[in-house]
């Protein structure tokens, strides 16, 4: 009879011992990235090196934006600006931070630029990457970049 106690405590801790432990989703925090953003123009496509997009989530962390920072979307461009993609819905899984956008108005200069409205944003952080693609009007637009350390 001890056997037998002795074999059914010890199935009921094999068990319990091998039951998976539950798997949080990552939290969204505010960081920096440095890459490459890359704007399909003309059916060629131009490479902006070292451009610096900050993701920033909302307090809820339902939603977030990105800023691409100092960029410029074409070579004939004279200037370069920043841009903010905002209103971008944000899943957590444990594995990544998925962000993603139909169509919003991206935001520059002060005011909304309606002609470059957003279109299919994609985008994810895993581990300590970024990458997204969209269209700002006519143009597919991506980018591929790590986390700066702070």
């Amino acid at each position: 009879m001890k056997a037998r106690i002795l074999l059914i405590a010890l199935a009921v801790l094999a068990f319990v011992s091998c039951k998976e432990k539950e798997l949080t989703p990552l939290e969204p925090e505010t960081a920096n990235y440095l890459g490459t953003v890359t704007v399909v123009y003309n059916d060629s496509s131009f490479d902006n090196d070292s451009i610096e997009v900050a993701f920033n989530p909302s307090e809820d962390g339902l939603s977030g934006s990105v800023t691409i920072y100092k960029i410029r979307f074409v070579p004939q461009m004279p200037v370069t600006i920043d841009v903010t993609v905002p209103n971008l819905a944000m899943a957590a899984t444990p594995e990544k931070i998925v962000l993603s956008c139909e169509q919003v108005v991206p935001l520059a200069m002060g005011g909304e630029f309606p002609r470059y409205t957003v279109t299919d944003f994609r985008g994810e952080i895993v581990g300590k990457e970024l990458s997204f693609s969209l269209n700002f009007g006519d143009y597919p637009t991506s980018f591929r970049g790590s986390r700066l350390i702070e």
